[in-house]
């Protein structure tokens, strides 16, 4: 009995002594589990060479993957392609996602009602989104184009043609994931304080001198944190291309996702697409660490 209370008196000793760690250890296992193991064995499979169709199996080739990837020129292209929509998609949904913002911030009759309409597209499946934009798109019969035609525009031939393809997505994603901005901004604009607006208001700043010298130079940190959560969603983006267009037309919208998924499921080599999908990875964090030294650096001379 004396020996099972001393040992329990010693467990909760070293309970209470590393408690943080103890509290913390569900976590860093779900982390081990989810991320940290999938990113090592795509490290490793992208180091081998590995073809389903050569049927024989994982060959260790050192990075001669990486060399093959990197002097690819389909590669560039996609990644190219990939950075155009990103920078596209993230740019619109801020702009959009701001300006919806303040008007939501203001009272008015049916407020709740314009809220709960425009959070609607959020709660839809990106596959579904797709689908749907397609029958809007359609070149001959689409909504679209109709509207087009009423009002005496040209028709475009949108996720159809080369051209125009990227920009076609690029509306679908904005319209589809800018809610997410409004609750983050609207969230911002909540929290910030009412006296430098009303020291404004007083020295007879007008509306959009107070957004600019005052609302946006305080919602700096908000708007960098939601922009570089949009455009990392956006960069990894592949559901909602995959179910417009599957990269065509002529590879004009097989963003780096999409190259990495065609490799890998059409001609069976795991080891390239890992490989494609480790350079994803590593572009991803170096433009996170830059675009967080950029907000630190901002949030200072604001703050300052």
């Amino acid at each position: 009995m004396q020996m099972n209370t001393g040992r329990h008196i010693r467990m909760s000793n070293f309970v209470n002594k590393h408690i943080k760690w103890v509290f913390s250890l569900p976590v860093l296992i779900f982390m081990a589990v989810m991320v940290v193991i999938p990113i090592v064995m795509t490290l490793v499979f992208s180091l081998c060479d590995w073809n389903l169709l050569m049927g024989t199996g994982m060959k260790l080739n050192w990075g001669k993957n990486y060399l093959d990837v990197l002097g690819s020129r389909e590669f560039w292209q996609s990644l190219a392609i990939t950075f155009y929509y990103t920078g596209l998609a993230t740019v619109a949904e801020l702009l959009l996602g701001v300006a919806i913002a303040l008007i939501l911030n203001r009272e008015f009759i049916g407020k709740n009602a314009v809220k709960t309409i425009v959070l609607l597209p959020y709660m839809m499946a990106p596959v579904a989104v797709g689908l749907m934009w397609m029958l809007f798109y359609e070149p001959s019969s689409g909504l679209i184009n109709y509207i087009f035609s009423v009002v005496g525009l040209p028709r475009s031939s949108f996720v159809s043609a080369k051209e125009t393809v990227i920009p076609a997505i690029a509306v679908v994603e904005t319209w589809q994931m800018t809610p997410m901005v409004v609750i983050v901004c609207l969230a911002g604009l909540s929290s910030l304080p009412a006296d430098p607006m009303e020291a404004a208001r007083v020295d007879g700043a007008t509306p959009v001198q107070a957004f600019f010298k005052i609302t946006l130079p305080l919602l700096t940190q908000t708007l960098f944190s939601i922009g570089l959560l949009r455009f990392i969603d956006i960069f990894k983006s592949f559901d909602l291309i995959y179910a417009l267009t599957k990269g065509g037309p002529a590879n004009a919208s097989r963003t780096l996702n999409l190259y990495a998924y065609e490799t890998a499921f059409s001609y069976y080599k795991f080891g390239t697409s890992s490989t494609m999908l480790m350079i994803l990875f590593v572009i991803v964090m170096i433009l996170s660490i830059v675009v967080m030294k950029i907000q630190r650096k901002l949030v200072e001379y604001y703050g300052g």
